[in-house]
């Protein structure tokens, strides 16, 4: 399930000129910024990933912030990938099992995931020093690895973190030539 997500620069960050930071949780307690003017731009990651698991019961895939939405998707308990879509301050808006996610390549990928020992919100806890994560997903291609994307000082910057170590290490810059294969 190889999805490009386009995330765009977390509002908070650009509103107070880059100085708002986030930092995930395992769930217990919410993400919150050091500045005041970014807790009013809406839910954390952390709130919406937890929004978006008590729609749909199962494991986080994937999770991003676009256009003041945060789009989640989810394979659910039962098998199906599911995608969440919640408002701003995460409450759900629109949720559906995905259609397009049914090939063998899919089987494999939610066999990675169920066997991930890093949950995506302990992903992006690892890869949230001192910045905004703005998306976390899980690549279980090769080696599985959780894909976060984060903001600090108007720079975005992607990193990798294990599946199973929780190593944190800086993406391979993307390779601009035109060749997508």
């Amino acid at each position: 399930m190889k999805r490009i997500i386009i995330a765009s620069v977390a509002a908070a960050a650009l509103a107070t000129g880059g100085t708002a930071f986030a930092v995930a949780s395992d769930g217990t307690d919410s993400a919150r910024s050091s500045s005041p003017a970014a807790a009013s731009t809406g839910a954390s990651l952390t709130e919406a990933a937890s929004a978006a698991l008590k729609a749909v019961p199962g494991t986080l895939d994937s999770i991003d912030r676009d256009h003041g939405r945060w789009e989640a998707d989810v394979l659910g308990k039962d098998g199906g990938w599911h995608e969440v879509t919640l408002d701003a301050n995460g409450k759900v808006i629109d949720q559906r099992v995905d259609p397009d996610d049914n090939d063998p390549e899919d089987a494999a990928e939610a066999k990675a995931l169920r066997n991930a020992d890093v949950s995506a919100i302990e992903a992006a806890r690892k890869a949230a020093s001192q910045s905004t994560v703005t998306s976390v997903e899980f690549d279980g291609d090769r080696t599985p690895v959780w894909e976060v994307e984060t903001v600090k000082n108007h720079k975005e910057r992607d990193l990798i973190v294990d599946a199973h170590s929780g190593k944190v290490t800086q993406a391979p810059a993307d390779d601009d030539s035109g060749d997508d294969d």
